[in-house]
């Protein structure tokens, strides 16, 4: 069993070398017209799979959620995050393809009234779990707040994945190692309340050293005071176990152990559920305080 751990570790970890690595590569170069355009339809790829992971949860309760419309209404949406951050005409756009895909939702029910209350609610909230939060992340690298200032957003995205990673590794191995009081068996027997303590306290570490770091490497380009990289840091390492968490909940629900089957990621949902709380918080940080 443990072997089987490790190498199961070993394997994720590497295909999470080559994601991260391919990831930094698109970010850096993040400005240049075809990358962004490769950015956006991953981001969108991620919204699409995501989703699709989230129908599956959704019928092993014997629910018929319209998929094929909720992954179209999902890369719209990303795609109308980004287009609302490039240009100031398209700013309502992510809320009009939000509620243009709820009338969609209850159209598509009209047919047929069994458990519409359930299925609509179902659909809409699968976008705005999966759809809306991965969304932000293209808005945090392609910024423009709220005072007309905008931040250089590769710096702050790197903050984001940085922060909400180092809080999920140091909650999975102190746990691991030394946890012993659990914190929701219910949910997810092998998380303690051990793990969740140090997730915290390294989620603050890991925010206040980045923003001592960020004066020195990005002068100009991150600022980020100690004060605020507390408020940051302790929002992450709390909103971020909140959503993995969460997504264990819809899991359990349905009886899944992962959300998918990809090889060395388990599912697109396992991989970025602390990032689909984590991303909204450190957006709307930026909007006040940018």
């Amino acid at each position: 069993m443990i072997q089987k751990n490790l190498t199961d570790l070993k394997k994720r970890f590497g295909v999470s070398l080559i994601a991260i690595s391919l990831i930094a590569f698109l970010m850096i170069f993040s400005h240049n017209v075809i990358i962004k355009a490769c950015l956006v339809t991953l981001v969108a790829l991620l919204a699409a799979v995501g989703v699709w992971e989230y129908g599956q949860l959704a019928k092993a309760k014997s629910l018929k959620p319209a998929l094929v419309t909720m992954i179209v209404v999902a890369v719209c949406e990303v795609i109308a995050f980004f287009l609302a951050h490039k240009l100031m005409v398209f700013s309502q756009m992510p809320t009009i393809i939000l509620v243009v895909g709820a009338v969609v939702f209850f159209l598509i029910h009209f047919k047929e009234k069994s458990e519409a209350l359930v299925h609509v609610a179902v659909e809409f909230f699968g976008i705005c779990y999966v759809a809306v939060p991965l969304s932000f992340m293209l808005a945090i690298l392609y910024p423009i707040s709220s005072t007309g200032i905008s931040w250089d957003g590769r710096v702050w995205l790197v903050y984001l994945i940085l922060v909400t990673k180092v809080s999920d590794v140091a909650a999975y191995f102190v746990g691991r190692l030394w946890g012993k009081k659990l914190l929701a068996p219910v949910l997810s027997p092998k998380k303690t309340v051990e793990g969740a303590v140090a997730g915290f306290v390294f989620a603050v570490i890991c925010s206040v050293l980045f923003s001592w770091a960020g004066d020195f490497l990005f002068p100009g380009f991150f600022s980020l005071p100690l004060l605020g990289a507390v408020f940051l840091g302790s929002c992450i390492g709390i909103v971020g176990q909140i959503g993995d968490l969460a997504e264990s909940l819809l899991k359990r629900d349905a009886s899944f152990k992962d959300s998918n089957a990809l090889p060395g990621l388990g599912g697109v949902l396992d991989m970025v559920d602390s990032l689909l709380l984590t991303a909204p918080v450190v957006y709307f940080y930026l909007q006040f305080n940018g």
